[in-house]
Formats: C-alpha cells, sequence, structure tokens
C-alpha cells in the first residue's frame, strides 16, 4: 500500500469514528473507551478535519463558500445551520435564495 492510499485509509478511519461518536451522543472520552481507541488521536482528527472546514458527512468538506446577496438590507440577517454546529441566524423573504443556494451544496 502506498503512503499516499495509507494516508487516505487513516483519514477515512478517522472520519468514520467521528461521525459515529456524533451520531452516538456520548461524550468524546466515553465513545473512545467504548470503542477502545486513542483519547488524544481522537481529538487530533477531530481537530484536525475542524481546522481543514470540514465535518465528517460522508468525507465531503462542508467548509465555507462564497455567497453574495443582493437587494435591500433589512433588521433580519440570514441564518444557516452547518452540520459542524456553526450557526448562522436571520433567514428572510430578503435572502431566502442565498440560503437556499448555501444549503444545497449539503444536500
Amino acid at each position: 500500500m502506498s503512503e499516499q492510499t495509507e494516508r487516505e485509509a487513516r483519514t477515512d478511519y478517522w472520519q468514520k469514528q467521528i461521525e459515529a461518536w456524533r451520531a452516538s451522543g456520548q461524550s468524546q472520552m466515553a465513545y473512545c473507551k467504548t470503542n477502545d481507541l486513542n483519547y488524544s488521536q481522537f481529538v487530533y482528527w477531530r481537530r484536525k478535519f475542524r481546522q481543514a472546514g470540514q465535518t465528517v458527512r460522508r468525507g465531503r468538506s462542508t467548509g465555507f463558500i462564497p455567497a453574495t446577496c443582493v437587494g435591500a438590507k433589512t433588521a433580519e440577517v440570514l441564518a444557516v445551520v452547518l452540520p459542524n454546529g456553526v450557526e448562522r441566524r436571520g433567514v428572510n423573504a430578503d435572502n431566502l435564495a442565498v440560503a437556499e443556494q448555501l444549503l444545497s451544496r449539503w444536500s
């Protein structure tokens, strides 16, 4: 197995572990104990994915994408909640098209 293939396999393994942890509802420590994982490695990989703008969702990046809102500014602003927990609030009729554009990237 090449070094690149090993790296991809290791990345895929940790993405799946973190995805399973999120679905489990357990604390990180409890999940690691239950699944016999090294807690320090788990934290390392979780941070690595977060810093890269990724969430572990079928291996796809969920980093921010550029968006432009054209129209009058209102008191309310756009709200988008990403799978990694990042939230942006204030979707209204003026910015609905932008919200739809953003959300279509994850469907």
